[in-house]
């Protein structure tokens, strides 16, 4: 009985077709995962609003950047654990956690409670990099390339779709309810990872023997650290910054362009996820080589952030948020390429760990030099922070090439 599993687990992982079906699982957790944890942030000040008025524009940063906190600190662990012991293991442990966090979060009466189920979203949460890890255990180079695309394809629905779905509920007597409810998403996702197969590095995890298991326990993954995944991890954090600076006040500097509705403001926020879905497929086929997507990706998100900090129209708002869109997804998939051409048999967990560890610190700071730049400035100065990170990351890749 045992033979014949290990046999049905490892052709799950041959067979392409199997791969495809297995990849829209893993996307469709994610989704599921990423819905609540990315579409509910925007709506942070309305959240917090509810527990206590009083409560200053600070806080909005503080909570903002606490899972990212939290996330950062435990992501390289979390990705030794999943080289260690598996990666359907760690997937389904970032699943649940996120579950928990929200529960917490749903159920708060002060903001105490609230940050503290922020805390254990971020601590146990990591779905992406644990989506990432698992699919490179089948898939490696172009291919890998294109599903990591895919991963962030998933998060960019769950941006499309959750803020405007949520923006509808959020004026709701308790909008801390809302937290209860979608808790139930995670955990059906949990419910569809159960039934995954363990795999490393293409095989199924009950065929590897004691010895293949010990070799890839002992595995030093700083040892084989590079000058190109420093590269590529410090690319992915100015990346990361000059995209997040911009998201935790952007109610607010919608408001100051005159926009009243939730809805309608969740709705161009959205634009540049909308750009990447809509794109995503057609630069997985472009023959640019990937530092020239990137550089094209980083300078088109610069124009679009320094447009932002000084645009008066709705129109042309929503012109920049495609402009916008256009120079992420030239950015991730360069950088994605990147990235699957230095990854490491052995220490992939370790290495997604790490990349992802790079972007939630730069969310960090992001988030709080957001707070500090509104507090003291205007809503549109985060823009320009973003702008003055692009340029930095333009300059690094020039410099590597």
């Amino acid at each position: 009985m045992a033979a014949s599993s290990d046999i049905s687990c490892s052709n799950l992982v041959a067979r392409p077709s199997q791969q495809t079906h297995l990849l829209v699982l893993v996307l469709l957790c994610h989704f599921l995962s990423a819905f609540t944890a990315l579409g509910m942030p925007l709506f942070l000040p309305r959240m917090l609003a509810s527990i206590d008025p009083l409560l200053g524009d600070y806080w909005v940063g503080l909570l903002f950047v606490t899972p990212s906190v939290c996330t950062a600190l435990v992501a390289a662990n979390w990705g030794h654990f999943s080289d260690r012991y598996g990666k359907r293991i760690s997937l389904l442990r970032a699943q649940l956690g996120l579950s928990l966090g929200f529960v917490v979060s749903g159920f708060a009466s002060s903001v105490e409670v609230f940050a503290l189920g922020l805390i254990i979203q971020g601590l146990c949460g990591g779905t992406l990099a644990a989506s990432n890890s698992y699919l490179s255990s089948m898939q490696k180079g172009q291919k890998l390339a294109q599903s990591l695309n895919y991963t962030q394809l998933s998060a960019r629905l769950a941006l499309l779709f959750g803020p405007v779905v949520l923006g509808l509920f959020t004026s709701v007597a308790e909008p801390l309810m809302v937290y209860r409810y979608l808790a139930l998403l995670p955990l059906l996702a949990f419910v569809i990872a159960w039934f995954f197969p363990e795999v490393r590095d293409g095989r199924s995890e009950t065929t590897l023997t004691a010895s293949n298991t010990a070799s890839v326990d002992q595995n030093i993954p700083t040892a084989q650290w590079n000058a190109g995944l420093t590269t590529i991890i410090a690319l992915q954090f100015l990346f990361s910054f000059s995209m997040v600076v911009t998201f935790p006040y952007f109610l607010q500097f919608s408001h100051q362009l005159g926009l009243a509705s939730d809805s309608v403001i969740g709705l161009i926020y959205s634009l540049p996820h909308l750009v990447y879905l809509t794109l995503v497929y057609v630069v997985g086929k472009f023959s640019w080589s990937p530092r020239s997507q990137a550089a094209a990706g980083l300078i088109a998100l610069g124009f679009a952030c320094a447009g932002h900090s000084v645009v008066e129209g709705v129109i042309e708002l929503c012109f920049l948020r495609l402009l916008f869109g256009l120079g992420m997804v030239l950015s991730y998939n360069g950088i994605h390429r990147l990235l699957s051409d230095q990854l490491i048999t052995g220490s992939t967990g370790f290495i997604f760990g790490r990349f992802d560890a790079s972007g939630k610190w730069a969310g960090v700071g992001a988030g709080l030099l957001a707070g500090l730049l509104v507090t003291f400035t205007n809503p549109t100065t985060p823009f320009i922070a973003a702008t003055v990170s692009s340029l930095i990351a333009v300059i690094l890749l020039i410099k590597r090439a």
